[in-house]
């Protein structure tokens, strides 16, 4: 909602709930792309709704860490996730319940996720995943994080700041680099760089660089 003064065009203040403005792919600088891949689920292109290796590795590396280190959901089961816990057709207690960390709900994510893949592109998940994911600083999707973080679009976004925007996903408030210690979000945004090396998106050079 935008309140305007008398004369009908001075904007005073905007209000919203949720502050986004959804942007199609091609309008989303190709680093971010790559970023937001390395950042959350390195072989996104190569897998399924499911990711058989990475459901390895992550239970393998908890077993040797004696924790629970490492996540196994894919992209699209964390869309899946984002847009359950945004439906605001669905109670409070619903939307809660998308997020909690049970085997009933995880398997209702993956059904999601796989009818998802046989009826959308690749590309089509990750932008619906790009304007739905909560940046933190108050910033959902891609378009108003890049203003809210380095005031520019998702289009001009250069290879350091994609990085440090992918890498906030993870967890908002703790990496983020407005309201938190900057190191944090810093750390976060050396882990995509490298990850992004490692996918072969980009150089080493380019990786030291940023």
């Amino acid at each position: 909602s935008v309140l305007y003064a008398a004369d009908g065009t001075t904007r005073i203040a905007t209000f919203y709930s949720q502050y986004r403005k959804p942007v199609q792919l091609t309008k989303v600088s190709k680093v971010m792309r790559q970023a937001m891949v390395a950042a959350e689920d390195r072989r996104f292109y190569e897998h399924g709704a499911v990711d058989a290796k990475g459901v390895l590795r992550a239970a393998a590396a908890n077993i040797r860490n004696g924790a629970v280190d490492q996540g196994a959901s894919t992209l699209t089961m964390q869309y899946v996730r984002n847009v359950l816990k945004n439906d605001q057709n669905v109670s409070a207690a619903e939307r809660k319940a998308a997020t909690q960390d049970t085997l009933s709900r995880k398997l209702q994510e993956v059904r999601y996720a796989a009818e998802l893949e046989h009826t959308m592109s690749k590309d089509q998940i990750l932008q619906n995943y790009l304007n739905i994911a909560y940046f933190g600083a108050g910033a959902y999707g891609i378009e108003s994080a890049a203003e809210r973080f380095f005031s520019t679009t998702a289009s001009r976004l250069t290879l350091a700041q994609a990085a440090l925007l992918a890498g906030l996903v993870q967890s908002p408030d703790a990496y983020n680099p407005i309201s938190r210690d900057q190191s944090s979000a810093l750390s976060r945004r050396s882990y995509v760089l490298e990850s992004m090396r490692t996918m072969g998106a980009i150089t080493q050079a380019q990786e030291t660089t940023a």
